[in-house]
Formats: C-alpha cells, sequence, structure tokens
C-alpha cells in the first residue's frame, strides 16, 4: 500500500480488534477525566471571582471610598480629623438619647454583645447600629476571607493612637476615627448561639458575689432574691426555674458588690439593674426588662453618664467573664460531640 512517498506492508496495518481497544481505552480515559476536568474548571472559575473582588476591595480606600484621585496628604488629614469630629458629635448625641428607655436599651444591649468595647464605642455602635453582632475593620474581614457588601459605609468607632508627652509634661493619648463592618454588612454567614446550662451559669455567678447566697423560703411574694447589707448575705427562693435564678440573683449580686458602705437600695437600684441586665444578656438569657430610668441619671450631664455606665459595665465584665469561662469546658465538650 502506497501512502504519499511512505510505503506500507499490509502486516504493519492495525488489526480491527487492535482498533477497537485503542477506542475503548481513549474512551476510559475521557471518562476518567472529565469529572476532574469539570472541577478544575469550576476551581479556576471561582479563583477568578475572588481575585476580581479582592481587586475590587484593594481598590476601595477608607480614606475616600468613592474617590479615584491620587492620594493626598493633606486631604488624607483634613478627612481624618472631620471623622473624628463627626465621631465625637455621633458620641455626645448617642449619650444625650439615653433619656429614652428604648435607646438606653439599645445601648445595653450592644455592651452585652461586645464586652471589650468602651462605653463611647458602645454607644457609637447604638447609635449607627444597634442590631450589630460582630465587628472588623475591612483588612480583618479580608483576612478571614470574607467580603463586605458593596454599598455598605460602616460603622465609626474610635481607636486609641499612640501615647505623647504634652508641653505640660502630662501624657495624652489621642483617639482616631476607625472604620468597622458589622457581619451583616458581609457575605459571612451568622452563627446561631445555643441556650446554655443555666445550673453552671448559677454555679460561676454564686462565684463572683462577695457576700455568701443562701436558699431561703421565708422571701415576701413576688421576691425571688434579696441582698441583705446587715446580714451581709443574699438570700434566694428555692424552686425558681433557671432563667428566673439568674435574673434575680444578678442583680442581687451588683448590689452586694456596689455596697460599699451606707448602702441605699434605692439610689443603686437603677445601676444593679443595668449590671443584671448585661451580665444576664451575655450569660445567654433574656434578661429583667427596664421600664423606666432613674431621675439622677437622667439629671447627670453626658460624662458622667458615661463614667456611672463604665462603672457598671466592669461589674458587669467581671460576672459575665466568670460566667463565660465556667461554659468554656461545656462548649468544648459538646463541639467534640
Amino acid at each position: 500500500v502506497t501512502q504519499g512517498t511512505k510505503v506500507m506492508r499490509l502486516c504493519d496495518l492495525p488489526s480491527k480488534e487492535s482498533l477497537n481497544f485503542t477506542e475503548r481505552k481513549l474512551k476510559e480515559k475521557k471518562q476518567t477525566k472529565s469529572p476532574h476536568r469539570r472541577k478544575t474548571h469550576k476551581a479556576k472559575h471561582l479563583h477568578i471571582q475572588i481575585k476580581k473582588r479582592r481587586k475590587e476591595i484593594k481598590n476601595m480606600s477608607e480614606v475616600n471610598e468613592n474617590s479615584n484621585e491620587t492620594f493626598n496628604k493633606d486631604d488624607w488629614k483634613k478627612q481624618r480629623q472631620e471623622s473624628r469630629a463627626k465621631a465625637y458629635e455621633m458620641l455626645e448625641e448617642g449619650t444625650k438619647s439615653l433619656t429614652d428607655t428604648d435607646k438606653f436599651k439599645s445601648y445595653l444591649d450592644v455592651q452585652s454583645r461586645f464586652d471589650r468595647y468602651s462605653v463611647s464605642n458602645a454607644l457609637l455602635v447604638a447609635y449607627q447600629n444597634p442590631e450589630a453582632t460582630r465587628l472588623c475593620d475591612s483588612k480583618t474581614w479580608q483576612k478571614n476571607r470574607v467580603f463586605i457588601n458593596k454599598g455598605e459605609t460602616g460603622i465609626i468607632i474610635l481607636e486609641p493612637g499612640k501615647e505623647y508627652t504634652r508641653d505640660d509634661g502630662k501624657t495624652v493619648t489621642p483617639y482616631n476615627a476607625k472604620k468597622v463592618f458589622d457581619i451583616s454588612q458581609t457575605n459571612a454567614r451568622q452563627n446561631r448561639t445555643k441556650t446554655p446550662d443555666a445550673r453552671v451559669v448559677v454555679k460561676a455567678m454564686i462565684t463572683t458575689s462577695p457576700v455568701p447566697v443562701k436558699i431561703s423560703n421565708e422571701l415576701p411574694e413576688g421576691i425571688n432574691a434579696h441582698y441583705q447589707p446587715e446580714a451581709k448575705m443574699i438570700f434566694i427562693r428555692q424552686g425558681l426555674e433557671g432563667a428566673d435564678i439568674i435574673r434575680a440573683l444578678s442583680k442581687e449580686i451588683a448590689f452586694a458588690r456596689l455596697d460599699n458602705g451606707g448602702f441605699n437600695r434605692e439610689n443603686l437600684e437603677f445601676k444593679a439593674q443595668a449590671i443584671s441586665y448585661i451580665a444576664t444578656s451575655r450569660a445567654g438569657f433574656e434578661p429583667e426588662p427596664i421600664t423606666e430610668l432613674s431621675d439622677k441619671f437622667s439629671s447627670l450631664d453626658s460624662k458622667e453618664k458615661r463614667a456611672e455606665l463604665s462603672q457598671a459595665r466592669d461589674h458587669a465584665n467581671t460576672i459575665a467573664n466568670t460566667v463565660r469561662k465556667a461554659l468554656e469546658p461545656k462548649n468544648k465538650e459538646h463541639g467534640d460531640r
């Protein structure tokens, strides 16, 4: 058989069985590769999308998100000053709004979710986004492969800068405005929280009490727990449900912690209620509702109000952090299962 200039013998030609075998092998090879190729194609497409989104985020300027102009140091300084001024303005307005019961409740809810936030930053978050549950700046979200949704403006808080010494010798810590974003403003999923074991919470709360806690059947009707300053003892009603014990106990522990001599229950009622609200919420239970505000608290100026709230926050953190540590072994046990 002559093919062009090449001469092939009949014995050199592949047999029919050989051709069928080769064809079968090619088909099998193609079938085994196709799923991998499809996966590779999907992975490449996803990689391209992620790379594209990362490029978009990188091009966003935190100083001026809607501007494509070249960086100008003077404009940047001016914008920082304006952001800081805006933050302090919102802080003042947020503090003044605490005369409203709903606004005060919003602050307590935010403070209970963000134990590391100062009173000022909790007030700023409550003023801008009271439903916030998890906050990070754009770089932190990016490191965790989480993207901020388009059009989100973020939440302004205050971040301490580098300390410096003034001419009069006083050390000063400046504060700068910082923009953070809630998880609801991203593509991340929000985790659901489980109600913890009330028995563990009660036991942990008792360890934070500066006075002993004793079960009693002689408390007046409608009172589930009571701190007696003369006896330096907290009495709690027998037979209560776990959530009721936590609400009542946290408030009476707050009274005991606030007792610095010359105890006056009426004067400390509002602060004790705020401590109980934060501690109970952070423990994962519904707190006792706040129906009215103290006239004494409402009459304070903004700086005095934040000072009062800061003291309440510190006491609540002591109780809540002890509860959190007590729950950690339980949470780990559930996680291992």
